[in-house]
């Protein structure tokens, strides 16, 4: 009810309408609970922000994540994740703060979230609306700006 309150207020007050962020350490992280609450909240009201590296590190596959929430998702992030530090994070029970400081979101195509699917999926159901680069670069992991040319490049290569 208070994703609803939330979404109906931006609704009537800015005429806006409201995506959730699934996030891991956030309550709302795996497909099931994802799920979950996109069957509690009402679909006219509430839409998803998908996040394919977020989807992963939850234990999803995000191109059976698009097929299943297609007609909630008004928002997408592109966010790769590391199948390495993704599997040390399991095996030695870190956190998400300690993945995310092993670097767990990677440069797009470093990872296991397979871009150009998810974007073969996006086109294949007409996917217009936004889609966000989120790149985690924390103090010491190396230069912005680099990775941000890297993800650009990246994705020219799959024609975006």
């Amino acid at each position: 009810s208070g994703v609803e309150t939330v979404a109906r207020a931006v609704r009537e007050q800015a005429g806006l309408r409201s995506v959730f962020h699934h996030h891991a350490a956030g309550y709302i992280e795996t497909p099931e609970e994802i799920a979950r609450l996109l069957a509690l909240t009402n679909p006219e009201l509430v839409g998803l922000c998908f996040d394919t590296g977020h989807y992963r590190f939850g234990g999803g596959e995000p191109v059976a994540g698009l097929r299943r929430h297609r007609d909630r998702i008004w928002h997408v992030h592109f966010k790769d994740c590391s199948p390495t530090i993704h599997q040390r994070s399991r095996a030695e029970g870190w956190d998400y703060f300690g993945s995310l400081k092993h670097g767990i979101f990677c440069e797009l195509g470093k990872g296991d979230v397979d871009f150009a699917a998810v974007t073969a999926e996006l086109r294949r159901t007409n996917y217009t609306d936004w889609i966000v680069v989120e790149q985690d670069v924390l103090p010491g992991m190396g230069a912005p700006k680099e990775f941000a040319q890297r993800n650009r490049d990246y994705l020219r290569k799959l024609g975006l």
